[in-house]
């Protein structure tokens, strides 16, 4: 229709404009139509550029070795590249606050654990940040913590260990500041202090993460430690390290000889390694979504359960807001332990 027309069907009585004003009018109607973006365009701009994945620990240790799993193939969905960075330190506050203190654009994200949230929601006073107010993406995996002393030590069972507690608790030492092999620690120590063991005099030494604690257990520097089973099974394999229990709920098939901590006598002692994806508070909704979604579609894919298996990981699965009622009540049941 010509301009001229559509302006006396809107006004009949409004005269022509003229071809020269009726032409720029319509040039305007069209560059309107032209430029002003459709609903839900930004959904489809993000990602443009790499993505930082920041792990809070030591690498090596189980948060480590889940980032670097997830990320390649959650690069190959996005279509840009994920880098994984360790920032250590403070018992894996400061790359976390680094995590949640960044812009909510999507680019930065957080590899997190259960030492990195729940762990310091129930022991860390005074946090730069509130655990629950950072994204909670998706819980990912997990992996059945152990009970780890040196291959050289004379502890062949839990009860040889606690016996040395029991008789001279000055001479023990374990590796602190791992995040969730503390939890094991303590409920270890809890349970011994329950049946009147006098655990103040043992010695907690602090490192930066697991990737540092296993090797100083391998290195007899330790007395007793909590490992991951996928981040200690090497030293196992190498006759460095002896396990002495695991902590889930059966035994782990690589060691069919090691019970589990229950079968041991220890039923309390029952705390895994979790790992999830996380970032900034308010990060969008679409970006949440689409991440969320691509957990997901990974831990089902037949390929990447067998990489994960391999790694001595098991998918764990919680999508965002079960994942953070997950969270918040495990932090509440860690602060029921008094030894911290």
């Amino acid at each position: 229709m010509h301009i001229n027309t559509l302006q006396r069907k809107i006004n009949p009585g409004t005269r022509s404009l003229g071809p020269a004003v009726g032409g720029l009018v319509f040039l305007l109607i069209a560059s309107l139509l032209i430029f002003v973006p459709p609903v839900g365009s930004a959904a489809k701009d993000w990602p443009a550029k790499p993505i930082s994945l920041i792990v809070p620990w030591t690498a090596g240790g189980g948060t480590d070795r889940a980032a670097r799993f997830m990320a390649p193939r959650l690069s190959k969905m996005l279509g840009v590249p994920i880098m994984v960075v360790n920032k250590p330190g403070a018992s894996g506050i400061t790359g976390t606050l680094e995590a949640v203190k960044s812009p909510p654009d999507g680019y930065t994200l957080l590899m997190d654990c259960n030492g990195g949230s729940s762990i310091q929601h129930a022991w860390h006073r005074d946090l730069p940040y509130k655990v629950a107010e950072r994204t909670f993406i998706a819980r990912v995996m997990y992996n059945p913590l152990c009970v780890i002393v040196p291959a050289s030590s004379p502890w062949k069972t839990m009860d040889d260990l606690a016996n040395t507690i029991r008789t001279n608790p000055s001479s023990i030492s374990y590796g602190a500041g791992a995040g969730a092999p503390d939890v094991p620690i303590n409920q270890f120590l809890a349970a011994l202090a329950a049946k009147g063991v006098d655990v103040s005099k043992t010695r907690a030494v602090t490192f930066k993460g697991s990737g540092d604690i296993n090797p100083a257990v391998a290195g007899g520097h330790l007395s007793f430690s909590v490992a991951g089973v996928s981040a200690i099974n090497p030293l196992v394999s190498a006759g460095k390290v002896r396990p002495l229990a695991v902590s889930s709920h059966e035994r782990y098939k690589g060691w069919p000889n090691v019970p589990t901590t229950a079968e041991a006598g220890y039923p309390t002692v029952n705390g895994i390694f979790w790992a999830s994806l996380g970032g900034p508070p308010g990060l969008p909704a679409h970006i949440v979504k689409t991440l969320d979604d691509g957990v997901r579609e990974i831990l089902k894919d037949p390929e990447a359960r067998a990489g994960l298996e391999k790694m001595d990981f098991f998918p764990f699965y919680l999508s965002t807001d079960a994942f953070k009622k997950f969270v918040m009540d495990e932090g509440e049941s860690i602060k029921s332990l008094k030894l911290k």
